[in-house]
């Protein structure tokens, strides 16, 4: 049997997750005030029995290019070697300025796993039959929030549309679209009620669907779990973190 090794690279991305294949993080992710300065500590873990290198960086989230905190932000060290098993802190230094505008900022935070990671190797045939043996390095690369407010937090908005989604596996998905004005965006609470075919409530539950882009129109999609044996529709009242009614949907599921 002839077999051709080849080599490849899979990166895996977390965003909110707490552990990645080979490295971990904690917390994931924080919160800093602009009007200070601030100086923020996230520990990096070595999952595996070797050690591994990582390269940490900041990159603009998408609809927040132009409210960009990595720009405002000092990573140290911006690499780090871990021991095996062992853990290392990385600091963030955030540093507003007096003149940047009122409103609320964001970053990804990039934590990427470089060098020699878990080989894995599959056997896949050829057009020709013949077996190849497939090399896999698995790296991990973990994706991070990290925000910051100058001022006074100010937020409009409406919903615009809202629906259900199935995909393939039976997963349930709440897809809400909003409207939003304001130097932030909109912290999204769910206030959902499950509904049985007679519109009778067969349980109730509080959901965080997510924190908005500061684009005017935005979109934001969460998976729904443990819904209630019998439920056929959901009413959902959405509402920003501070109160704000956004508008409420009833939707089949």
């Amino acid at each position: 049997m002839l077999k051709k090794i080849f080599y490849g690279i899979i990166f895996s991305l977390f965003f909110t997750s707490t552990f990645g294949f080979n490295i971990g993080i904690a917390p994931t992710g924080f919160y800093a005030s602009l009007d200070k300065n601030e100086t923020h500590e996230i520990m990096v873990t070595n999952n595996t029995a070797e050690p591994v290198r990582v390269e940490i960086s900041a990159r603009a989230a998408k609809g927040w290019e132009s409210y960009n905190i990595g720009d405002m932000m000092r990573i140290y060290p911006k690499s780090i070697t871990i021991k095996p098993n062992g853990s290392r802190s990385v600091r963030f230094a955030v540093r507003g300025a007096k003149e940047l505008a009122d409103g609320e900022y964001k970053a990804n935070l990039v934590f990427k796993e470089v060098g020699s990671g878990q080989i894995m190797q599959q056997t896949v045939q050829a057009d020709n039959g013949t077996d190849v043996a497939v090399n896999f390095e698995l790296l991990t690369e973990i994706h991070m929030a990290a925000y910051g407010m100058k001022g006074k937090r100010d937020v409009k908005g409406q919903l615009i549309s809202s629906e259900i989604k199935k995909d393939k596996n039976g997963n349930v998905n709440l897809v809400a679209n909003f409207s939003r004005s304001g130097n932030s965006g909109l912290a999204v609470v769910g206030d959902i009620e499950y509904l049985d075919a007679n519109k009778r409530r067969v349980g109730k539950d509080e959901v965080k669907i997510g924190i908005t882009s500061r684009e005017t129109n935005t979109r934001l999609e969460r998976n729904l779990v443990d819904i209630p044996a019998n439920s056929k529709f959901i009413k959902v009242n959405y509402r920003d973190k501070d109160g704000l009614k956004l508008g409420s949907r009833e939707l089949s599921l």
